[in-house]
């Protein structure tokens, strides 16, 4: 069964994704992707070899030839700029002409509702109404899989380079919200309406292919249905704990109300569209919108790590 992965050539959700697919046996990766100038280290040193179809995402023409053969597509395609939408789409209708069976839009973040509030995000909310609208039409199965922040943020500031990496796997973002790269660790933390601590969902890139993959083998239709994937559900509280009992450092505190974020995201120009979303996305977080619900979780078998067994694993071999 060949699964398109769409920007399945990026060393974090694609490599996670084509690694998973691989493993199985049972089902192979095709990897769509603009023309690039040479493979990915992280791709070529696979001992599979894993077909690379170029496309160009604003012909339909082109995608629906790509996609012939192919069962399922998965898009793992960035916000890179305002044709994010005209391409996701594009991506769909050719999935229904070329007869896919199911199809998954570049989600791997937040809720629907989330996506809402944060203007960057806000994108995925109207491709998925495009989905919706397939779907209920039975030109394909679909389903948004929502995974909350990714766990490899909290491997920045490990000092051994090769554990560093491995932990970070393939992530190259730098710090938000936990900075345990600076020499006083600290974590902001966007707080409730009352002062009290929210919760937040984490899952370490690497098990979102493998949730990919328990999605696949579900026989049942995905049905348009949001499939959350958690690898752990935890109060800022219990994070702030974990990250001092594994680095061995006094974790210092900064709580921010939603007043001082609105306040703070006027002075931040939208052309500085990372830390406008960052603030937007601390915002969502005061209202408890970063939990995610473990739908997925409960349809298939697969174990995910927890943010304690991240840190013991990485920060505890330091």
């Amino acid at each position: 069964m060949l699964i398109a992965i769409a920007g399945g050539t990026s060393p974090t959700l694609g490599a996670s994704i084509v690694s998973a697919l691989l493993a199985t046996g049972r089902y192979t990766p095709v990897i769509l992707s603009r023309k690039i100038k040479q493979v990915p280290s992280w791709l070529s040193s696979l001992h599979q070899k894993v077909e690379i179809r170029h496309v160009d995402y604003n012909s339909h023409v082109s995608l629906v030839a790509a996609l012939r053969d192919v069962d399922v597509v998965i898009s793992v395609l960035l916000i890179p700029g305002p044709d994010w939408i005209t391409v996701e789409i594009n991506l769909l209708h050719a999935a229904e002409e070329a007869g896919c069976r199911r199809f998954a839009p570049s989600e791997f973040a937040l809720t629907d509702r989330a996506h809402t509030m944060v203007y960057l995000l806000g994108a995925k909310s109207i491709v998925w109404k495009e989905v919706e609208v397939s779907v209920s039409r039975g030109r394909i199965d679909a389903a948004r899989f929502p995974c909350g922040m990714f766990m490899n943020y909290l491997g920045i500031g490990i000092s051994d380079e090769a554990i560093r990496l491995e932990a970070l796997a393939g992530f190259q973002e730098g710090s938000f919200l936990v900075h345990l790269d600076d020499p006083s660790p600290w974590i902001e933390v966007p707080v409730r309406a009352d002062g009290s601590f929210p919760s937040l969902t984490l899952t370490d890139i690497r098990d979102v292919g493998k949730f990919i993959v328990g999605a696949l083998d579900i026989d049942e239709p995905w049905g348009g249905r949001e499939l959350g994937m958690v690898g752990d559900t935890l109060n800022f509280a219990d994070l702030i704990s974990l990250c001092e009992k594994y680095t061995g450092k006094s974790i210092h505190v900064r709580k921010v109300t939603r007043p001082e974020l609105v306040s703070r995201l006027r002075g931040i120009p939208p052309a500085e569209f990372i830390r406008y979303m960052e603030c937007q996305l601390q915002m969502v977080a005061t209202l408890d919108q970063w939990v995610i619900d473990p739908s997925l979780n409960r349809l298939c078998s697969v174990q995910p790590t927890t943010v304690e067994q991240y840190m013991k694993r990485y920060w505890g071999s330091t």
